[in-house]
């Protein structure tokens, strides 16, 4: 069976939130079948969201993104390469301030 869960429709064309991952999750749990995510409508994704979904995909085979316009294709293929190779720190030189209260941390903002 073949399932097509319009985005647009259940969270609409500006998606900005893993949360909003979550709500596709809900939708698809338990369900069996063969799931088409429609793109269709939806003008912008965020990274985090792109992340979430990304995570979908490679958790379930049976899940395939259609109708995405250009951005959401190329937000997506970004997001999929930079999960496919992790970014490694090879040095951390960072260093930590500490702050005693709220007057010495706004002091140290304030000469930035």
């Amino acid at each position: 069976m073949e399932n097509t869960l319009k985005i647009s429709e259940l969270i609409g064309e500006d998606i900005r939130s893993r949360a909003n991952a979550e709500i596709i999750k809900a939708v698809i749990d338990g369900e069996e079948g063969k799931w088409n995510f429609d793109f269709s409508g939806v003008t912008f994704v965020s990274r985090s969201f792109t992340d979430e979904l990304c995570a979908m995909l490679e958790a379930n085979p049976d899940i395939a993104v259609v109708n995405a316009d250009e951005f959401v294709r190329t937000m997506i293929d970004i997001v999929s390469k930079g999960r496919k190779h992790k970014r490694v720190r090879r040095e951390d030189n960072a260093t930590v301030k500490e702050f005693d209260d709220m007057e010495s941390l706004s002091a140290y903002l304030s000469t930035m």
